[in-house]
């Protein structure tokens, strides 16, 4: 166990050596997190239930990217509330927000540039996107732009972790423990020795998509890459256009949040970057290329008294640009459970 000081406060978070026995673990946050975890659970498979009544711990891996996906953390950690439960994965980070007294908090798990073997995936419960009520999962990448479904069938190679941008909205910089980037060269075998690769990082860095842009051209290699920000595919353009031309950029995920460049700004995101961005998807997308985003609905700011809301989904917009889209609705970073069930019938009891 150590103790703990960022933004949010101080708090202990316990280690994954403190953890006992055989466990049982449930991702429900993103495929970051979730391919962090792999990467322990490859050299740790002994001590792996699949089955949680087989296990002595449980360990949620939460997201705190809104109130939503806090709420849903719980329910989730709820259906354990009698065993011995740790909360992983960013919520674990969050101090402000009071978890129930049966819920331990854990520090990021994870082993740098560690190759995942394709049974370790089985070992971790990929929990099923809460925002989409009739979601089925397959084992194919041919389903990959269904609703809820990207990336969850690729192979997930870890290049990076941490964020060192400030947009208002988000506390990823504060909640994925220690930045790391890793060096494009050293990670080419495992690129090389697996189908459907998918470049994992919180903000891949300028250099790692040239790098990784070149390898993929060197070995003739398709690939994919994960969030990565506007103002990064800008100052790639001509690598990452070199690429989709050559027919090897399989999904390019770029995080726009919106296409209000004022909104953009009280964001504090790269507006003119964006922009840019958006005007050249069409560009990749006759290539073959199938690109996706992230957008931010409900935004509310007061700024020189007038009170901004953001559209709430300007789907002939995202429709006609984007091959998948998903949504987050804005959350201020305060939690409030009462609240967030109020938000959770609004968004989903249709």
């Amino acid at each position: 166990m150590k103790q703990v000081t960022n933004k949010f406060g101080t708090g202990e978070l316990y280690e994954i050596n403190d953890v006992s026995g055989f466990i049982y673990v449930r991702c429900t946050a993103c495929i970051s997190i979730y391919s962090d975890f792999l990467s322990w659970a490859e050299n740790n498979i002994a001590r792996i239930s699949e089955v949680p009544d087989d296990s002595d711990s449980i360990i949620i891996l939460g997201c705190q990217v809104t109130d939503l996906a806090i709420l849903n953390d719980l329910k989730h950690a709820e259906e354990f509330k009698d065993r011995n439960v740790y909360m992983g994965g960013c919520l674990a980070q969050r101090f402000d927000i009071e978890l129930p007294d049966y819920i331990k908090r854990l520090d990021v798990v994870r082993i740098e540039n560690q190759p995942i073997n394709e049974l370790t995936f089985t070992t971790v419960d990929f929990a099923k996107p809460f925002w989409e009520k009739d979601f089925v999962d397959t084992e194919s990448v041919n389903d990959n732009l269904k609703p809820g479904h990207i990336f969850r069938n690729y192979y997930p190679l870890k290049i990076g972790a941490g964020c060192t941008l400030k947009c208002a909205y988000c506390t990823i910089r504060d909640t994925r423990g220690d930045y790391y980037e890793c060096n494009a060269t050293d990670q080419v075998s495992e690129f090389i020795n697996n189908k459907n690769v998918v470049l994992i990082s919180d903000n891949p860095t300028v250099k790692q998509i040239k790098d990784w842009c070149a390898i993929a051209i060197e070995y003739n290699k398709e690939i994919s890459i994960r969030n990565v920000e506007p103002m990064t595919v800008i100052l790639c353009k001509d690598e990452l256009l070199t690429l989709s031309e050559k027919g090897l950029l399989d999904i390019l995920h770029c995080p726009i949040q919106s296409n209000n460049p004022k909104l953009l700004e009280v964001m504090d995101r790269n507006s003119k970057a964006t922009m840019e961005y958006i005007a050249l998807v069409p560009e990749f997308r006759k290539n073959g290329t199938k690109v996706a985003t992230n957008i931010i609905i409900d935004y509310t700011v007061v700024e020189f008294g007038d009170t901004m809301i953001s559209p709430n989904r300007d789907e002939k917009f995202l429709n006609a640009n984007f091959d998948y889209w998903v949504w987050n609705p804005y959350f201020d970073g305060n939690w409030n459970k009462e609240k967030a069930e109020a938000r959770w019938a609004h968004y989903f009891a249709k």
